[in-house]
């Protein structure tokens, strides 16, 4: 369940494997809602798989020679997610548009919009999904791909809301006249306590992220949200101050960042879990939509190689869990040392990532 892009990558890999699927989406239309995304080869490589990676490489742009760099432009060396590969490139592209390629990908009969999950149920028989206008949904497995609130983990684990980690971010797409494009630096800058990053998209666009330490808050106007942004910014290295100037309001993308201690487990019977509603984790490596990408693979695999569906999710979530609880762990530990707010610490740090 959910639209998002880890489950239509699991919808197209289940379908490869050779399983009828049903795409169960609250919202009730889909929308080229967020902003860009960093798809980094370990997901690009899945892509390739699912025979998608072609149309993505085409609507995005190729993400090269991504550096780190200090908030006054001083190079700190590569970014934190590592070099690029060699077999697969990394590769930006607005979500929206990421999304309509993957439900390109299915049948239009598989999405059902405004279909909001309220009860999971299962038995040796099936699964059955119960939806908030009264009809229900039967099945031989349920993967609740439904996000960081997924109530696929309420029923399954019932262990309580997310938990705020103390960052917000930032995310918005700009279009770029020639002049700002020159001067553009793919990459991440870190400063005392924030951090903005910045990649080429295609269409002559730029997408921006940043984030900071903060007091966890629902989100402001849009004109507050950007003036947010630009009192934060306004004195680090060109072009950062004009970047944020050029983007429209509208275009910017606030969040509180969430996630949750890592699982051993990811599901029980018939009912599994993928992506943020198995493993959310912080941004700071860029990992949150590519970790999922690769659940969706490695799902399609594990319910390919056994029919027995207990079994087949069982040894999925055996495969993905180590994994990924060690990139949840990695992120947090770039998180706290790209948000180092004591001069003399991040001074220490700056001074350790240029003598790395």
């Amino acid at each position: 369940m959910g639209a998002g892009v880890g489950g239509l990558c699991a919808a197209i890999a289940l379908r490869r494997a050779g399983l009828e699927v049903v795409v169960l989406e609250q919202a009730t239309e889909m929308r080229e809602v967020g902003a860009g995304v960093l798809l980094w080869p370990n997901a690009m490589r899945v892509l390739r798989r699912l025979e998608v990676a072609t149309a993505v490489e085409g609507a995005g742009a190729a993400a090269a020679n991504a550096a780190l760099r200090s908030s006054r432009g001083a190079s700190l060396g590569p970014g934190p997610a590592g070099k690029a590969g060699v077999d697969a490139p990394t590769v930006a592209v607005h979500r929206g548009l990421l999304q309509a390629i993957l439900l390109a990908a299915l049948d239009r009969d598989v999405l059902r919009l405004g279909a909001e999950c309220v009860g999971v149920a299962q038995d040796a028989q099936g699964v059955t999904v119960s939806l908030a206008d009264g009809s229900t949904e039967h099945g031989d497995l349920v993967v609740g791909a439904d996000g960081l609130h997924s109530q696929v983990r309420t029923v399954l684990l019932g262990d309580g809301p997310p938990r705020y980690s103390g960052y917000t971010a930032w995310r918005g797409i700009v279009p770029l006249d020639r002049s700002l494009a020159d001067r553009l630096r793919p990459g991440e800058s870190w400063g005392r306590g924030c951090l903005f990053g910045v990649a080429m998209l295609g269409g002559s666009q730029a997408y921006w992220w940043a984030s900071a330490r903060t007091g966890e808050r629902t989100s402001g106007s849009p004109a507050e949200e950007k003036a947010a942004v630009e009192r934060r910014f306004q004195r680090w290295h060109e072009p950062i101050p004009e970047l944020i100037d050029a983007t429209l309001e509208q275009a910017i993308v606030r969040g509180c960042q969430y996630d949750r201690p890592p699982l051993r487990r990811w599901s029980a019977g018939r009912v599994g879990l993928l992506g943020d509603a198995a493993h959310p984790m912080l941004a700071s490596l860029g990992q949150g939509a590519c970790q999922a990408i690769e659940d969706a693979a490695a799902l399609g695999d594990a319910v390919g190689a056994n029919s027995d569906v207990a079994l087949a999710l069982g040894a999925y979530g055996a495969r993905r869990a180590p994994h990924a609880a060690a990139v949840v762990r990695r992120s947090h530990r770039v998180a706290r040392l790209a948000h180092l707010r004591h001069p003399l610490a991040v001074a220490a740090r700056d001074t350790f990532l240029r003598l790395r």
